[in-house]
């Protein structure tokens, strides 16, 4: 028999659940001592539990994106971020400096130390101090535990948000997995002020010039405008950088303040560590690893996997870990491609039928030697390509869609098919173009323009516009002979 209920006996049990709520949160909640600025801090995690969930995180972070091979350019900038994080706040702290090998234009902090810097940003900077500043940057957000205090926020809200479910006699979630992207969220402006701040004072501290925070905003800004020229160009949305400074306008006048607070006069960077910087750099991946595979153009170069693929001339190829994409000019339509291994012996048929039923236009493929099979059907209402291919005990499988609703699939049909018909093994000769570009130190001479250095470069997209953009000299500053400049081979 149920258990018979009355008002006074509901309002007993909300108010128990409310009270057991009350000593759940105060269990939690600790106010530490902010390292930095000596106040209280709501947290709900000690500095141990800090530590560890660093650890934890770090562990999935290298999972999923490589460490930039170079033990010599790693150590550098472990020695870099050593010596700013010893006049931080937490010089208590071990930090752990981390380059991952990723053409992207990021960097990161986790809670406990653990501070990550994409290739793909160092080959932007042309000096040692513009590093600084973005290591002191991520130092400054460790230092005042944004990434803890953004946590326990969230975790404070989600538990509220249960507490209000459970008196509307709603369901509550569940607790344990609240704010569990807080962690690498991004921050809100006052926090990448008071970053900026810190960082600010320890590479100051450290002999660098602050004037190197101007710098990388330059860097970052000017790539925000090459995006959208691009962009433009293609129909697209512009993609944003959203990592360090990216709150800043490039006249700002609050991060001006935090410079003016740090040092009334600034320098440029000397000549010095602006060589050492080059020199150090010199021969970095640009763009495209080998691990990762390479893209000319409209052609993709995978040595590693002994693949070629190809997509018309005017789609765009977009290269992400998890997988390759084809799209075309507008980003009406995708072609999107993900590698698993195999771990039966079927057919590509039977393969591909455990995943998708109502199927039409069913076809068996042979794919310059390789077996394969591709269908048309219907997923979340659109119609759909879908393919597998088989090679080397691995699958590779493609799924083909219009991303508008007022887009068929029939326009893009005989494209998604040349593109799935292009995969084949790399020729002998076609080798070298699976190796990727790398940055090289070039001392310009008379009658050097950025015009006859992208004659010359390797780059195949914009070859003009990327050197500018790697020398700081975006969109239309010229070269002085005897100056040290990258340039890509």
């Amino acid at each position: 028999m149920g258990r018979v209920w009355n008002k006074g006996s509901e309002l007993a049990y909300l108010m128990k659940i409310n009270f057991l709520l009350l000593l759940f949160i105060v269990s939690l909640i600790s106010c530490a001592v902010n390292p930095v600025t000596g106040k209280q801090d709501f947290v709900m995690i000690s500095e141990e539990q800090e530590i560890q969930m660093g650890r934890e995180y770090n562990s999935q972070i290298l999972k999923m994106n490589p460490v930039y091979e170079d033990q010599e350019l790693q150590e550098y900038v472990q020695s870099i971020g050593e010596s700013l994080a010893l006049k931080s706040h937490r010089p208590n702290l071990i930090y752990r400096f981390t380059i991952l090998d990723s053409p992207d234009i990021n960097a990161f902090a986790l809670p406990g130390g653990y501070i990550y810097i994409n290739r793909g940003l160092m080959s932007y900077f042309s000096s040692e101090e513009e590093l600084a500043a973005v290591l002191g940057h991520e130092i400054g957000h460790v230092t005042a535990r944004h990434s803890v205090r953004q946590y326990s926020q969230s975790q404070l809200m989600g538990i509220l948000s249960a507490a209000i479910e459970i008196n509307s006699g709603r369901t509550a979630g569940n607790i344990a997995n609240l704010a569990s992207g807080a962690l690498l969220s991004g921050y809100g402006r006052e926090m990448e002020l008071e970053a900026d701040d810190l960082g600010a004072q320890y590479i100051y501290q450290d002999g660098y010039s602050p004037q190197g925070m101007y710098d990388v905003l330059s860097v970052l800004k000017d790539q925000e405008t090459y995006s959208k020229k691009i962009a433009e160009q293609r129909g697209q949305e512009p993609r944003s950088y959203h990592g360090v400074f990216a709150s800043h306008p490039s006249n700002d006048l609050r991060l001006q303040e935090v410079l003016d607070n740090v040092s009334n006069t600034y320098q440029k960077g000397n000549e010095k560590t602006k060589d050492i910087y080059l020199e150090k750099i010199e021969g970095m991946v640009f763009g495209d690893s080998e691990q990762s595979g390479i893209r000319r153009g409209n052609k993709f170069y995978h040595g590693p996997l002994n693949l070629f693929m190809s997509s018309p001339e005017s789609w765009e190829i977009i290269n992400t870990p998890n997988q390759l994409i084809f799209m075309s000019p507008f980003g009406e339509a995708v072609l999107q491609m993900t590698l698993e291994d195999l771990n039966f012996k079927e057919s590509p048929e039977s393969y591909l039928r455990r995943f998708v039923s109502n199927t039409y236009d069913d076809t068996s493929l042979n794919v310059n030697g390789f077996e394969g099979f591709t269908v048309k059907t219907y997923r979340n209402g659109k119609e759909t390509r879908m393919a597998v291919i088989f090679k080397d005990d691995q699958v590779y499988q493609l799924l083909g869609y219009a991303k508008n609703d007022y887009s068929n699939i029939s326009q893009y049909d005989s494209e998604f098919l040349n593109i799935i018909n292009s995969f084949r093994n790399l020729k002998e000769e076609e080798r070298v173009l699976s190796k990727p570009l790398r940055l090289k130190i070039y001392k310009v001479k008379e009658g050097d323009s950025y015009k006859s250095l992208a004659s010359k470069s390797s780059i195949n997209i914009n070859a003009e516009d990327q050197l500018r953009l790697i020398n700081g000299d975006y969109p239309d500053k010229t070269l002085k002979a005897g100056r040290l400049i990258k340039i890509v081979q």
